[in-house]
């Protein structure tokens, strides 16, 4: 067998094989005696029929299950051979044989690129720390006033901030009403979401049984008419911020002050597993950027129809859209998480993460013990060899974290909250 192999770029490999004739004849006449004992014709016995007729009516026949048979067979003796471990099916072409002639055929497939890694002895990194203000006191105990809060109904025109119970139905140019897009038992809160500025200015004093045209601006500035008839108008009352709303909020907190400070520590934990996840996400993107190699097309066009895939059986919306569209969208991402996916597992032989059997064991123990009231099914979960695997895979990834961390050199800002809230504001006002 003959091999010439070409790297046509760093993840693809083409291989032109040549098979001799007398490596394959022994074979050839064997498997054809096989094949002719279980043929039969008019006039001759089943397997005794004459060699040239069998051949005139059925070589074909035969010779595609042989050359389907021996090419696979001398492809994987040729990736074998080369020390070639492909990562998705080859494309075979300028394929040959013939009784007599040798097997000939061009195999293109993709290999993990070879590559190395960056010297990541210092590793530096730009981190912004964000720290809570009273605005987040606010917004969560807001947030929990509104789980508690009530309904009531009032005679009154509405004001910003009351909530709206109508029927919505979307109108053309014209303002005529479009078929198939009427909304019925919507609620709109005024000053919130899409009924801001000119749409809350237009319902402002609207009451049951009453009728408006209001425009919508849509997050893509497209503006849509809406007729609104309302049904109700309906005020929404919040308990008042005492010890007694406290120990209904949170059965274990007996003040507010108690109640302020649980939520104070939920917040700061937010905010640092917030950074943490963004450290997370500049060293895959340090290595992402300063590892220097293309991630396989095969690859990353697997993740982009995953990801597609995913969309669609989740949104509507995304079913409408092209799919040439939506890899567009992801192609990028793909591109950098195929890379990071490949770089990761380099970096996890290189930094011998190992995560022994033991260590398993009693991580998988800890978080039945920790979520069993949560989730009474988790033993089973964790029975399953594939969930095993992949929580073992996760063990390695935070461990390979953890070493990384230790080449880390962060230029850390300090920003509050506030000034968060503020950036995304302008970013938003920015884009539009």
């Amino acid at each position: 067998m003959q091999v010439e192999v070409k790297h046509l770029d760093s993840f693809t490999r083409e291989i032109k094989i040549i098979v001799p004739w007398k490596e394959l004849e022994k074979s050839f006449k064997v498997e054809f005696n096989s094949f002719r004992k279980k043929i039969s014709m008019p006039g001759y016995r089943k397997g005794k029929v004459p060699i040239p007729l069998v051949k005139a009516n059925y070589g074909k026949s035969f010779e595609v299950d042989f050359i389907d048979k021996n090419m696979d067979k001398y492809y994987r003796k040729a990736l074998k051979s080369e020390n070639f471990s492909p990562i998705n099916r080859a494309q075979i072409s300028d394929l040959n044989f013939e009784e007599t002639s040798d097997l000939k055929f061009t195999a293109i497939f993709e290999v993990v690129p070879e590559y190395s890694l960056p010297d990541y002895n210092k590793i530096k990194i730009s981190m912004t720390r964000y720290t809570s203000t009273d605005t987040d006191m606010e917004k969560a105990l807001d947030e929990m006033q509104n789980k508690f809060s009530t309904l009531k109904t009032i005679e009154e025109g509405a004001s910003s901030g009351h909530y709206v119970e109508c029927d919505l139905e979307e109108l053309d140019e014209n303002n005529s009403p479009i078929d198939g897009k009427k909304q019925e038992g919507r609620f709109l809160r005024l000053g919130e979401g899409y009924i801001k500025n000119q749409a809350e200015e237009t319902l402002l004093g609207i009451k049951a049984k009453e009728n408006r045209t209001i425009t919508v601006v849509m997050d893509n500035d497209a503006k849509v008419n809406y007729n609104v008839k309302a049904r109700k108008v309906q005020e929404l009352m919040k308990p008042e911020l005492n010890d007694e709303f406290a120990k209904i909020a949170d059965p274990n907190a007996k003040t507010l002050k108690e109640l302020k400070n649980k939520i104070q520590k939920q917040i700061d934990k937010s905010l640092e597993d917030d950074f943490n996840a963004a450290k997370k996400n500049e060293i895959m993107n340090w290595f992402v950027t300063k590892t220097k190699f293309e991630p396989p097309k095969s690859m990353v066009e697997n993740y982009i129809n995953n990801m597609i895939e995913d969309l669609k059986s989740k949104s509507r919306e995304a079913k409408n859209m092209e799919e040439k569209q939506l890899k567009e969208i992801y192609s990028v991402t793909a591109k950098q998480q195929i890379k990071w996916y490949l770089i990761q597992e380099k970096l996890i032989e290189k930094e011998q993460v190992n995560i022994s059997e033991n260590d398993l064991k009693t991580e998988i123990e800890n978080q039945i013990k920790n979520l069993i009231d949560q989730n009474p099914d988790i033993k089973k979960y964790f029975k399953k060899p594939q969930n095993k695997k992949r929580f073992k895979e996760e063990m390695e990834i935070k461990k390979l974290f953890k070493n990384l961390e230790n080449y880390l050199i962060i230029k850390e800002v300090t920003k509050s909250t506030d000034q968060l809230r503020e950036d995304q504001e302008k970013e938003k006002k920015g884009k539009k």
